[in-house]
């Protein structure tokens, strides 16, 4: 994927998702000179100050180089099926015109990452290239990537920005270790020394 002059729309679920699922190849793409937006559909509320959430996502953001953040206000674990969540995404898509989304997979085990990857199917049904990223909660068997982006060299900056979010500590798959050996895992896949893995959605070139 050339990333130069490209519109990137990073789309996830909760504070957090976009920069685990797809924080190398965001700051590869602003390193390229593409534009990158970021959207968040909720403020997750469930687990912390919703305003910290934001603030922590936005500082994460802002050490990948994107400064586009948004934050919808759908209720965190409950997002809708619902033409309101369709039309929110559609009208992000009518202003920015993405060349190219990233969302969730509808193989994930959290019931908000699926519904915004099945979301994304109806609402960027007319943008060339959808792809799905890794988050910690894919089902193994299920997530099947085809598409991988060469983070060699970043995944020292992905961490920089997975560590402003503060308020997740605990979380095991917010560690050092778990970053560095996914994207491992992943390079080791397709002979690069890091690696953030997709699905395809829809890839159309040209």
């Amino acid at each position: 994927m050339v990333f130069a002059k490209k519109v990137v729309l990073a789309v996830g679920a909760h504070p957090d998702d976009i920069e685990l699922g797809s924080g190398g190849t965001i700051y590869k793409a602003v390193q390229a000179g593409a534009q990158v937006i970021a959207l968040y559909m909720t403020r997750g509320g469930k687990t912390a100050d919703t305003n910290m959430r934001m603030r922590e996502s936005t500082e994460a953001m802002n050490v990948l180089g994107v400064k586009e953040i948004y934050f919808e206000n759908f209720p965190d674990t409950e997002i809708p099926d619902s033409f309101e969540a369709v039309n929110c995404l559609e009208q992000y898509a009518l202003k920015y015109k993405p060349d190219i989304v990233l969302t969730h997979s509808v193989n994930d085990t959290h019931q908000d990452h699926r519904r915004v990857g099945w979301l994304a199917m109806a609402s960027f049904r007319n943008v060339p290239k959808v792809l799905s990223f890794e988050t910690p909660r894919v089902r193994p068997a299920a997530f099947l990537p085809t598409y991988f982006v060469n983070i060699t060299g970043c995944v020292d900056k992905k961490w920089d920005a997975l560590r402003c979010h503060v308020s997740q500590n605990e979380k095991r798959y917010l560690a050092y270790e778990s970053t560095v050996n996914l994207a491992s895992f992943r390079g080791s896949q397709v002979g690069v020394a890091a690696a953030e893995a997709f699905e395809i959605v829809k890839y159309v070139e040209g």
